[in-house]
């Protein structure tokens, strides 16, 4: 079977939409505003196997006590839009591991 790479597009993602059709800094504000803690993502970083689209820079937010995550994300076929996904202590932890600066 021929590899056929990264889809373009996810039609659904595993996450709630909050803010549809952003641009790349109306979605970093939103974040940085909704979300004390955040990490700037960089290029083809993945969350549960999902390469972040979008220009640099894209923040994740994080809300520990509510166990979740706020990321951008862009389809090419339908814009910039801010997620929310439910997470774990784990994976927290992961994203604070590999994101924060020293």
């Amino acid at each position: 079977m021929p590899d056929m790479g990264r889809p373009h597009c996810v039609k659904r993602p595993p996450a709630k939409i909050l803010v549809k059709d952003a641009s790349a800094e109306e979605a970093n504000e939103y974040i940085k505003k909704h979300a004390k803690e955040h990490y700037e993502i960089p290029p083809d970083y993945e969350i549960r196997n999902i390469c972040i689209l979008g220009e640099s820079p894209m923040l994740v937010g994080i809300k520990e006590k509510k166990r979740k995550i706020l990321f951008t994300f862009t389809r090419p076929c339908f814009g910039t839009d801010v997620l929310e996904m439910d997470t774990t202590p784990e994976e927290i932890a992961t994203i604070r591991a590999d994101l924060r600066k020293e």
